[in-house]
């Protein structure tokens, strides 16, 4: 009988298997294979972009941002998990390659029923969900992209597969990046998969409770090796080297080669049924440690060089609900989903992780990952959130002829004044009365307002306002002009009043409205720009449009 918790539950099930080298007994392929789904059109209707927008991260410091943010955030959109015969599934961990995110999902309760889901990232503005396969009477934990496949990890029914044990790991042949029928099953003496990872020529996997760690071969999908250990949540891959936590025994490294152990030392006892994950960052071990916030360990000697604590206390959340679930590394920063407090970011400072501060977001962050440009959150009956950092791109304008801002988070140019700025940057919003120049990235949260006559000119990646809050708008005023060579996103309605002037080399997204008032002109420079509204277009009086660009929902 089965009854997990949301993020995959560790019970005691089984005699766990020594070292052996069995083939067949292994072997087991669903009876049931994965129903394949790849109608766009219908399983994007769950993607939402309501809430989309910029985020403001509150300070490491706690109470109100004063000063700009170095981080610059923005959530693109939200993802409802799939239902499936009346019962809704929950998001369990994310992969990523190239322009693809792989999700996947089990189902709390007594039911087996799991799911593998393909979004597409390649717009970043708007991502697309393009191909689902339902896994009847199985629960996915884990998912890994390796080389056109992708392995995961997990739980099946053994009353509807005859499996001799519910744990799993396998294998999914992908064609061209998309979810195939192509799934291999192997058994695991365990009650459920936990997790999974590969080498060049192996992968591997652990199995919760009573449990194994699993050295599987890729190309016959047999086990080679297993090692029983006690109340498995989490596996890694690092310099050749396999990482495995246990609840109860602590961290444990193996040989990649050969399974041979290195090292082990304790972390802290997680007696709580749920994930938790690793992963690595300069020589050391990131361990979540659910109450216990997040352990970094030496990867070496297993010595305790730092605790990222979980806050004492977040106004309206039970302290029950703030738990460390899951830690991820991308880029030298490192993200923690802390249940009901949300999700925090790391950055490096003196050897040391120092809190940049904090995001809160619906529901309770269960799992984290980033990779490039994106990061995912998994927040249980808030779905899944895809959130982007802010960046130059490449190939953007060389901005060293201009001073960094480190001013404060409201930007304001005052009358006879012309202010010119480089950086990448998070701003509550913007007033321009005379002349501003910003090169690199920027968000503002709230309003932009270019009043009367004044210029601002905008280099590189910028994005404004919130859906939720639409009347943080942009504003560009009477005799104003707004020049823009690079990426502009508006969230919020975007105002262009009597006699303004907008001029475009780039790209433009617009999820509010835009309104073009009497005189006002909009002037497209090259032959390669373009303009997505998604809302309605209101032309108040005679206006002009000119030059080449791609209207790409015909609404200009």
């Amino acid at each position: 009988m089965k009854k997990f918790l949301p993020y995959i539950a560790v019970l005691t099930f089984l005699t766990v298997l020594s070292c052996r080298n069995d083939d067949n007994d292994f072997q087991d392929q669903q009876e049931t294979g994965p129903i394949l789904s790849s109608d766009a059109g219908t399983l994007s209707k769950r993607i939402d972009f309501g809430n989309a927008g910029v985020l403001d991260m509150k300070p490491s410091s706690g109470g109100k941002t004063v000063t700009a943010g170095n981080f610059p955030l923005v959530l693109v959109a939200e993802v409802a998990p799939p239902v499936y015969n009346g019962k809704t599934l929950r998001a369990t961990h994310v992969t990523v390659e190239g322009n693809y995110a792989y999700v996947s999902y089990n189902t709390e309760g007594e039911t087996y029923l799991g799911a593998i889901e393909v979004l597409n990232i390649t717009n970043p503005n708007a991502p697309q969900l393009i191909m689902q396969a339902i896994l009847p009477d199985t629960d996915v934990s884990s998912v890994r992209y390796d080389n056109g496949k992708l392995y995961i990890a997990g739980a099946k029914d053994i009353y509807a597969s005859g499996a001799t044990s519910p744990a799993f790991v396998g294998s999914m042949t992908l064609n061209g990046g998309m979810l195939t029928n192509s799934l291999q099953q192997t058994v695991l003496t365990g009650k459920v998969g936990t997790d999974v990872t590969s080498s060049s020529s192996k992968y591997y996997a652990v199995s919760g409770a009573t449990g194994v760690l699993a050295q599987l071969n890729k190309s016959s999908q047999q086990i080679e090796m297993t090692i029983p250990l006690n109340d498995l949540r989490a596996l890694g891959y690092n310099n050749n080297k396999i990482v495995v936590l246990s609840g109860t025994e602590g961290v444990k490294i193996y040989d990649a080669n050969g399974l041979n152990l290195i090292t082990s030392f304790s972390t802290s006892t997680d007696v709580a049924e749920a994930k938790r994950t690793i992963d690595f960052i300069d020589g050391k071990l990131l361990v979540s440690e659910g109450y216990n916030g997040v352990g970094v360990y030496n990867l070496t000697s297993g010595t305790k060089l730092q605790t990222l604590s979980l806050p004492a206390q977040v106004p309206g959340v039970n302290p029950s609900d703030i738990v460390s679930n899951a830690v991820s590394v991308n880029l030298g920063r490192v993200f923690v989903a802390n249940g009901g407090a949300g999700l925090y970011v790391y950055t490096t400072d003196n050897n040391q992780l120092k809190l940049m501060g904090s995001l809160d977001l619906t529901g309770s962050s269960n799992f984290v990952m980033s990779k490039g440009e994106y990061i995912f959150v998994a927040t249980g009956t808030g779905g899944l959130k895809i959130i982007k950092t802010v960046a130059p791109e490449s190939g953007a304008p060389n901005c060293s002829g201009y001073a960094v801002y480190n001013g404060s988070d409201w930007l304001n140019v005052n009358s006879g004044q012309t202010l010119e700025y480089s950086g990448t940057k998070s701003l509550q919003g913007i007033n321009v009365n005379q002349t501003l120049t910003w090169c690199g990235a920027l968000t503002a949260s709230q309003g932009v307002n270019l009043n009367s006559n004044s210029t601002f000119n905008m280099y590189g990646q910028f994005y404004q306002g919130t859906q939720s809050n639409p009347w943080n708008s942009l504003n560009i005023n009477s005799g104003a002009l707004l020049n823009l060579k690079g990426n502009l996103t508006a969230y919020g309605h975007m105002i262009l009043n009597s006699n303004a002037k907008w001029k475009i080399e780039g790209n433009v997204t617009i999820f509010g409205n835009l309104t073009i008032n009497q005189g006002s002109k909009i002037e497209f420079i090259g032959t390669n720009s373009s303009i997505t509204i998604h809302g309605t277009v209101t032309k108040n009086g005679t206006s002009t449009i000119t030059g080449t660009f791609t209207d790409v929902n015909n609404k200009l």
